[in-house]
């Protein structure tokens, strides 16, 4: 519909990505999705009159004011960040009481659906409370000190930025090089400018940078490293690990919601289940893999098996933390001074040869080419053969007999499907091209079986390994390919994984995957069905993407699907990602039969059926008289009834504004 179908999803910063305030920017990020994503219904209404347009422009300003202050938290200084903590946090108020006056004036000048909507969003502002994080404002008290001339003596000035350093985690040399970077970065910004307040903020980067090169040595341990030694922070250094070092103080004792219920221990990587209930992610994915669908907690009937990443708790553990003193390590990488760990050891799938003496995985290639890496399979050093690795390669690669590359990889997904330690070593760009290549090669020889087991080992590196970012477009190709063959449930499998993600959604859409699962629909085969609606419910909540899908050809593909009460839930779902955008939703209620299955959705045993239809027959019934009669011939005045009394909260109110609409309709 005139979108271009490579265009990619703006990234917007992430919890992971704050340096200093990560509390009140993580509340922040959920405010402004929050907001943004009723922008477009607003922008619908066309509130005409002045007042209207002046309050959705301030709103948007808003919105941008908030956006600007989060990426300050992740790119400025932590010194700084710390030093204008009260700032921060004065900003962070005054966003959300602007957000909040600009919704309650256009919240009187639109229609009940949408107004009940921005009610709601209201209502969650409302309860936001934002606070300094009592570590980070220690650390802004140190820097005012350090700064304001308190400090006597050079010993009192070291003590001010070692509590600044440590109370920030600018404890190592990687760290304390960043935050240079970051200083500099600062100043030649303002470079640019010359008023006083400008000349003021300068010269306070000044003196901050001055007194670390200063004490740098005195804040951390270990070699000076080159700038150009140091790599962007990666997943791991930018989340905190559990494991406790022994000489760490053990008299602060976690509140027991940090702790996973089935470990009895700190959470590492906390997600959250179906239940409601957060895991441990390697403790709940083994409970799961043993075969369980029950919450282990509550031992409610699990509805699906997903694994939402918790970073709310995360960021609470963090600052607990942080507060404490404590230092941590992840759990599932093992201590060693080895200098070769398992992120250097594990760069590729074509230099596996010291990753295969850490798995110890068995070896048995055929070749006699490769007697010399037999050496390799139980602890053989890497030391001992260095041309191990370059050579390895070119066997994976070329060298070696199909058969073998064949159990090579069937080996590898073993290991790594049943050893999430090994997974959280794998995320290599070279590592997951080269499996795309074998994956094409067997394509091109028809090879089924090699198909299968190289799907098997992609899915468990990009659902456990987080290598998705690793994946170009030859690969989104191949992988849409493998959904119209014999490997279709495996390509499925990878492509529901992927879907998961907001940017990998846009080269899901353009890589013609959504030709092979259109086709899917149509095979009345449920084992596929589900997975392909599930894949085109994730597509369909990226405006961008949905753009790109032909509702007029899935809709009634979704209508007919929903006849089957095993696949209706998926069916509704995905309608009411469509009642966002104002053509679809004369589809939806334009096409025979969809306003029936919607109206039978509420009756459903399952919650979130009926409030996806209750969304989709509010949005209708908002937005013309003519789809209000076409509701009111279907019999939804008893379910309606029932609704109101016994449903949650958000279920009642929704219920009693479709019976006041429907009472406000002239016969």
């Amino acid at each position: 519909m005139g979108t271009n179908v490579t265009e990619v999803v703006d990234r917007f910063p992430s919890p992971y990505d704050i340096k200093v305030h990560s509390v009140m920017c993580t509340q922040l990020i959920k405010l402004v999705d929050r907001v943004s994503r009723i922008i477009p219904e607003i922008e619908a209404a066309k509130p005409r009159c002045s007042s209207g347009l002046d309050c959705l422009c301030s709103l948007t300003n808003d919105l941008d004011k908030a956006k600007e202050l989060i990426r300050d938290c992740c790119e400025s200084s932590k010194l700084y960040l710390a030093l204008k903590g009260n700032t921060v946090l004065s900003r962070c108020n005054q966003l959300k009481n602007a957000l909040e006056k600009n919704l309650r004036e256009i919240q009187n000048m639109v229609l009940v659906m949408l107004a009940s909507k921005i009610a709601q969003i209201i209502g969650e502002l409302s309860v936001v409370k934002f606070s300094l994080n009592p570590s980070e404002e220690e650390a802004g008290k140190a820097v005012k000190s350090l700064l304001s001339g308190n400090c006597s003596d050079e010993e009192s000035e070291k003590e001010c930025i070692r509590i600044a350093a440590q109370k920030l985690q600018i404890t190592s040399q990687k760290a304390l090089l960043l935050e240079r970077r970051s200083i500099r970065k600062l100043e030649e910004q303002l470079d640019e400018g010359s008023n006083k307040q400008q000349q003021q903020k300068k010269q306070i980067l000044q003196y901050l940078l001055r007194y670390l090169n200063k004490h740098g040595k005195f804040i951390t341990s270990g070699p000076i490293e080159n700038d150009n030694n140091v790599q962007n922070q990666d997943y791991r250094s930018q989340t905190v690990d559990f494991h406790v070092d022994r000489e760490t103080d053990m008299s602060a004792t976690p509140p027991e919601e940090f702790k996973c219920s089935l470990s009895h221990k700190l959470m590492y990587d906390p997600v959250v289940i179906d239940s409601g209930q957060t895991f441990e992610r390697t403790w709940i994915q083994k409970w799961l893999e043993e075969g369980h669908d029950t919450c282990p907690k509550t031992n409610k009937k699990l509805s699906n098996r997903l694994l939402m990443p918790n970073t709310a708790m995360k960021e609470q553990i963090s600052n607990w933390c942080g507060a404490n003193g404590i230092t941590v390590l992840d759990p599932f990488i093992p201590i060693s001074n080895d200098s070769n760990n398992w992120e250097d050891s594990c760069s590729s799938i074509d230099s596996l040869s010291s990753m295969y003496s850490r798995l110890q995985l068995p070896i048995d290639y055929s070749s006699s080419s490769m007697g010399s890496f037999t050496s390799l399979e139980y602890g053989g050093g890497v030391e001992d053969t260095p041309e191990v690795d370059d050579k390895l390669s070119t066997e994976i690669d070329d060298a070696l007999p199909w058969e073998s590359r064949c159990k090579f990889v069937e080996d590898l997904m073993t290991r790594l499907e049943n050893d999430d330690r090994a997974c959280k070593s794998i995320s290599c760009e070279t590592f997951v091209g080269s499996l795309v290549r074998f994956l094409k090669v067997s394509r091109d020889i028809n090879d089924v079986k090699a198909q299968r087991i190289g799907c098997s080992l992609l899915q468990v590196l990009v659902t456990k390994c987080r290598s998705i970012q690793y994946l170009n477009k030859d690969a989104y190709q191949l992988i849409a390919e493998f959904l119209e063959s014999e490997v279709t449930e495996e390509a499925l499998a990878i492509t529901e994984e992927l879907s998961a993600c907001q940017n990998c959604r846009s080269e899901i859409a353009s890589s013609g995957s959504l030709t092979y699962i259109f086709k899917i629909l149509d095979t009345r085969i449920r084992e596929i069905q589900i997975p392909a609606l599930k894949i085109l419910y994730n597509l369909t909540s990226t405006r961008n993407v949905r753009s790109l899908i032909v509702s007029s050809e899935l809709i009634p593909k979704l209508v007919t699907l929903s006849e089957d009460d095993s696949l209706s839930r998926y069916c509704i779902a995905i309608l009411t990602n469509f009642c966002e955008n104002e053509d679809d939703k004369n589809i939806i209620a334009e096409t025979k039969g969809c306003i029936s299955v919607v109206a039978k959705a509420l009756d459903s045993d399952n919650r979130e059926e009926q409030e996806h239809a209750l969304d989709i027959l509010l949005s209708l019934c908002s937005h013309s008289i003519q789809y209000r009669r076409l509701v009111m011939d279907e019999d939804v005045y008893s379910p309606l009834a029932l609704l109101s009394s016994n449903a949650n909260d958000k279920g009642k109110a929704k219920a009693r504004a479709m019976i006041r609409l429907l009472g406000d309709t002239d016969p």
